[in-house]
């Protein structure tokens, strides 16, 4: 059966990537859980991500992510999770954004 969902989130030791498909929707730091309005990734596009399935998934751990589409590619620090985003995250994402920001309060 085909994966119909969207969003997945890369964990790596400092940042939250969140991704619908291969473009980069919102990044988080995971410190202090403040979303990274500037962030380099995004609105750009992962180079290569793991399948759905949880065994490619699982491959994928230790690797880096590389995004590319404003000019110099950027590579995250290793992986170390890869997860569904929740549903009440969807809103902080920079897609849902007015003038080019999101919000900069952290999730709870």
């Amino acid at each position: 059966m085909q994966e119909r969902r969207l969003h997945r989130l890369f964990r790596t030791r400092n940042t939250d990537y969140f991704l619908r498909h291969r473009e980069c929707v919102g990044v988080r730091d995971r410190a202090t859980g403040c979303w990274l309005r500037g962030h380099a990734a995004l609105r750009t596009f992962a180079v290569e991500l793991p399948d759905d399935d949880d065994e490619d998934a699982e491959a994928w751990l230790g690797r880096r992510l590389t995004f590319c589409g404003r000019g110099e590619d950027l590579v995250t620090s290793p992986i170390e999770a890869i997860e569904r985003p929740s549903l009440h995250t969807v809103v902080y994402y920079v897609s849902h954004a007015r003038a080019g920001t999101i919000e900069i309060e952290a999730a709870a």
